[in-house]
């Protein structure tokens, strides 16, 4: 994976810019100001997908940032700060009226587990579990990083794994959903594989997370993860062309049994390995899907 220069970074660079600089968002702009005193840092994944895909409005979460310092340095700095280890090797900190996850960057999960080597902010790209999450925002030369990948998801709605090892596997797979069911964004296939694998396995413990931790508006507490499994391949196998993309059935799926052993995992397989032959054949030369999604978030 390479980092490649698009042609909408510099409007995504003035929008982030002057955002972190104005009224609403000046308080991201004076804690980069405080951490600039420890090393370069850049704001990665969330604000900047989200700024991408929909603008400032659309953005309503955390703040992630990685400084590019010693982490002994960055400890004793937002130690100060009031700044809490979160369980992922970063802090967890409130500044101003927002909440930040703040990381040196060889603390980060991904590089500190060995999965990534960080030589500088611009490998953070490699380390995103969403391929629509692979950017960030340097805060010093206001330059925009992406991976060769992210600008083709936000502009077909489409996302894929981009790096598949994470710390979270029942909260990825939640979030998931919620790019599925809220975001009403389409899933390349290794994430449609990822996601119907996840659900046959640990469906109750997903649909449970997505519920109790507010990721999904359209999928209700005790919903049948089967339902929704199979309701993910048929909207996946039912892609018959390039120009026409079935929508996702938002409807609530119905309670679920607990005494139901689930769907047979061989059958799922079978199932993923059908909707996937069948989206390869939405692709274009370069090999990108190219089936337009309904970014309705109503």
């Amino acid at each position: 994976m390479s980092a490649v220069h698009h042609v909408r970074d510099l409007d995504l660079s003035h929008d982030i810019a002057d955002f972190i600089r104005g009224s609403h968002g000046g308080d991201i702009g004076s804690l980069v100001d405080i951490l600039s005193g420890a090393g370069d840092s850049a704001i990665f994944g969330g604000l900047p997908r989200d700024f991408a895909r929909e603008g400032r409005n659309a953005f309503n979460s955390d703040v992630d940032v990685v400084v590019d310092a010693s982490p002994d340095v960055l400890d004793t700095l937002l130690a100060a700060l009031g700044g809490h280890r979160n369980r992922f090797g970063g802090y967890r900190l409130k500044y101003g009226r927002f909440d930040f996850d703040v990381w040196a960057l060889q603390s980060t999960w991904a590089v500190s587990n060995g999965y990534v080597a960080a030589h500088s902010l611009n490998d953070l790209i490699k380390t995103t579990f969403f391929d629509c999450d692979a950017v960030l925002f340097h805060c010093r030369t206001l330059e925009i990083t992406s991976s060769d990948r992210f600008w083709t998801s936000i502009k077909h709605g489409i996302v894929d794994i981009n790096l598949e090892a994470n710390p979270h596997y029942i909260g990825t797979l939640a979030r998931t959903l919620r790019i599925l069911l809220d975001w009403r964004q389409d899933l390349g296939p290794k994430l449609t594989s990822y996601l119907v694998e996840g659900m046959a396995r640990n469906g109750g413990e997903i649909v449970d997370y997505v519920a109790r931790n507010g990721l999904g508006r359209r999928l209700a507490a005790g919903s049948d993860p089967n339902a929704v499994i199979l309701e993910i391949c048929k909207h996946t196998a039912g892609r018959s062309s390039c120009n026409r993309l079935v929508k996702f059935n938002p409807l609530h799926y119905g309670p679920y049994v607990a005494g139901d052993q689930g769907t047979c995992p061989e059958t799922i397989r079978g199932l993923v390995a059908v909707a996937s032959e069948n989206q390869s054949s939405c692709r274009s030369p370069a090999g990108r899907t190219i089936a337009a999604a309904s970014k309705n978030s109503g």
